[in-house]
């Protein structure tokens, strides 16, 4: 994947401070409390079900033991390493924090491409709920749990590593998942719509040079999936360039199609301080028989046009429809 300009983005953190001011969280870098060597070698305290982390931890990859219903993560507490749920979990879990930014599940080790290493992991189809903590630089992806029905509300999910090869992916979630009131800044693909249908609300994503905030596809996979979005806000924010648009199909040859719902607040897009904007549709090249389907919203903000479109060369049979919008 791209890596990205080191000093456009310096320039582009400089800018946070009016990022915030237009009612964005502006990420910068976060301090982490502790070093992995100084992590509690006891673990949670466990009752009734519930886990606690109330001191910097550092875990690794832990399995998350069936007799757990809820893992907390104390305020202003550090947990090192990754939940890895089994697959053959039946019943669900929550994990949430004390405090959104306070609150933090932060990779433990280098970048690895391996599933199970990312800060959420599940193979098991259960409703998974993620609330209030902020999950940093994870080994691999920070939440994957293609079959689970993954409701999350409050949460922050940071890269802030300036690599953008590092496979910090954000979010791909079962039929039926909800993110809403969260912020999201990696630098790669922010929301997977692969399984079924994802409700993205009231959440913001800042698009980095590397990845789509909305990613269709890096190949022949996912048909018939869709994303509702209800105040989805994406913000512009590389100085020099992108390699995905807003809503991206990066791989793939077989006809297939996506759905967007635009619904409610829709799709609110801005530019950040020191920024270029970033186009709307991009298929790569190569990418060949994809549609991606827009309904609802403003017209003049979804249509597609060339100065908003980027067909990838060669490619062919790729087409963003827009209807039903005003």
């Amino acid at each position: 994947m791209a890596r990205h300009n080191h000093t456009s983005h310096r320039r582009l953190r400089t800018a946070g401070a009016a990022v915030a001011a237009a009612g964005i969280a502006a990420t910068g870098t976060v301090a982490l409390a502790g070093t992995p060597g100084q992590g509690a070698a006891d673990g949670p305290v466990v009752a009734d079900g519930v886990a606690r982390y109330d001191s910097d931890t550092t875990l690794g990859r832990l399995s998350v033991p069936s007799s757990w219903k809820k893992i907390v993560i104390g305020e202003g507490v550090t947990v090192r390493g990754s939940f890895l749920i089994p697959a053959g979990r039946t019943t669900a879990l929550t994990i949430e924090g004390e405090n959104a930014r306070t609150s933090r599940l932060v990779g433990h080790g280098d970048h690895v491409k391996d599933p199970s290493h990312a800060a959420v992991s599940t193979e098991a189809r259960i409703e998974l709920r993620l609330r209030t903590f902020t999950s940093l630089n994870p080994r691999h992806f920070h939440i994957i749990a293609k079959r689970a029905k993954v409701l999350a509300s409050g949460i922050r999910v940071i890269d802030d590593r300036d690599n953008g090869g590092n496979n910090s992916d954000g979010f791909g979630g079962g039929d039926g998942s909800v993110v809403e009131n969260s912020y999201f800044d990696t630098w790669d693909d922010t929301f997977k719509i692969y399984n079924g249908t994802l409700t993205v609300r009231n959440t913001t994503v800042l698009h980095n040079r590397n990845g789509a905030p909305v990613q269709m596809g890096w190949g022949d996979y996912g048909s018939g999936s869709e994303l509702v979005a209800d105040g989805l806000k994406v913000v512009s924010h590389s100085g020099d360039r992108y390699n995905q648009g807003v809503f991206s199909w990066a791989g793939g040859t077989r006809p297939d199609s996506r759905l967007v719902r635009v619904v409610g607040r829709g799709l609110i897009r801005s530019v950040a301080p020191g920024a270029l904007e970033a186009s709307l549709y991009v298929f790569r090249p190569g990418v060949r028989n994809k549609t991606i389907s827009i309904e609802g919203g403003s017209c003049p903000v979804l249509r597609s046009t060339p100065a908003n479109t980027e067909l990838g060369q060669p490619g062919a049979g790729n087409r963003v429809n827009v209807g039903a919008c005003d």
